[in-house]
């Protein structure tokens, strides 16, 4: 995707104050971890366990309907003659749909703890196009002089310079205020572990799941004869030759060096660093394909506190950054962006039918409230609420005068 209204960054780096991002890189100088592997934003996606929670969470995100909705002393009504309302709902630029978009923003959360894009407006102010930017290629400063903040784009090998209302940004974990802190740097250890356990296992397979073996003899070799020793085990024990009879002479014995899985607890290991990435990024671990743990019962509760405590948090920041940064002026009191999760709260059927019977006999709901709930079209005379009988305000007889 080409850049768009781009100005070369011109002014130096002397007259800013660092990010947060330097700061982080400085923190931590280099991405191997103690466990021998090296964990980075760009591979941290080979782990599975990784790779599975960003999928569900971004996918889960991003197949919500996203609306923007007019709001006035009672009622609340879909905006859709606003020109944002195109762009969050049916197409935020000329080459993503909204679940491509919306997914790009919740996996830059999930690696970077920040996405950013360029926004795109008429002459007249109004947002045509939400650009997604690579968020490790953005820098964000503060102007020592002018406490101004700008952003640079890396792209092509020129840098960018922004404004900071040319940019739509959703931050997420903070701890400065300015920018979000990525969980991958954070628990490069977590997912180093993970990873060498990974590349252990690798190793172990290709070898043919055969440990490595010493061979012990009675008596000191020449090197003539340990040479064709060694060449003679190789040759009748390497490649295709592998899990073949092996003759040993002069008392030869062949010893087993390394410990077995289960000694090592290799599979205890992998499941532990499943449980504690799950839980970084607070994934179930039913949804990761982990049901060890899960029950018929249990899952339909843990589905409720996926909503409620993991994919709560991203939209209500997604949802706060549009109406602070996309709207503008006195359109704040009146516009609001809001997800729709009723899908994902839905439940089974029965449950469904049971909390509609009971919103529309205490006055709640009318039933085409209930029938767009189902996507169902409305009914005539379908919008009249239902005023149950056998209440009275509290502290007042019911009893005729």
């Amino acid at each position: 995707m080409k850049l768009r209204n781009l100005n070369p960054f011109t002014w130096f780096r002397s007259n800013s104050i660092a990010t947060s991002s330097d700061e982080i890189t400085a923190l931590f100088t280099t991405s191997k971890t103690k466990s021998g592997t090296v964990i980075t934003i760009d591979n941290a996606m080979q782990i599975s366990t990784v790779f599975s929670c960003i999928r569900v969470l971004s996918e889960g995100i991003a197949c919500l309907p996203l609306h923007l909705y007019k709001k006035d002393d009672k009622n609340k009504s879909k905006a859709t003659n606003h020109k944002l309302y195109d762009v969050l709902h049916f197409q935020p630029n000329s080459e993503h749909t909204p679940i491509s978009f919306w997914e790009m923003c919740t996996a830059s959360l999930c690696l970077n703890g920040n996405f950013y894009a360029q926004i795109i407006r008429n002459h007249r102010g109004d947002i045509l196009e939400l650009i997604p930017f690579i968020a490790k290629n953005v820098r964000k400063y503060r102007i020592k002089s002018t406490g101004k903040i700008v952003f640079t784009y890396l792209c092509d090998g020129k840098t960018y310079e922004f404004k900071k209302e040319d940019i739509f940004e959703v931050m997420g974990l903070t701890l400065d205020g300015f920018i979000g802190v990525s969980p991958i740097t954070y628990q490069r250890e977590t997912l180093g572990l993970s990873k060498a356990a990974v590349e252990h296992g690798a190793k172990y397979f290709a070898n043919d799941a055969t440990p490595p073996l010493a061979l012990e003899v009675p008596n000191e070799l020449s090197d003539i004869a340990y040479t064709r020793l060694k060449e003679s085990w190789h040759q009748s024990q390497g490649g295709d030759n592998k899990f073949k009879t092996a003759i040993l002479e002069q008392g030869t014995k062949a010893n087993q060096l390394s410990i077995s899985h289960k000694d090592s607890q290799f599979l205890e290991t992998r499941q532990f660093q499943r449980s504690e990435i799950a839980g970084m990024y607070r994934v179930p671990l039913h949804l990761i394909n982990d049901l060890e743990k899960s029950s018929f019962n249990n899952i339909s509760h843990q589905s409720l506190e996926f909503v409620m405590y993991a994919l709560q948090p991203y939209l209500v920041r997604i949802e706060q950054a549009i109406n602070t940064q996309l709207l503008i002026g006195d359109e704040k009191k009146t516009f609001y962006a809001k997800w729709n999760v009723a899908g994902l709260l839905r439940g089974d059927i029965e449950s469904r039918y049971n909390a509609y019977n009971r919103g529309r006999n205490m006055g709640m709901l009318s039933v085409n409230e209930i029938r767009e709930m189902e996507d169902l079209n409305p009914i005539d005379n379908g919008d009249i609420y239902l005023t149950p009988l056998n209440m009275v305000e509290a502290g007042k007889d019911n009893k005729d005068d």
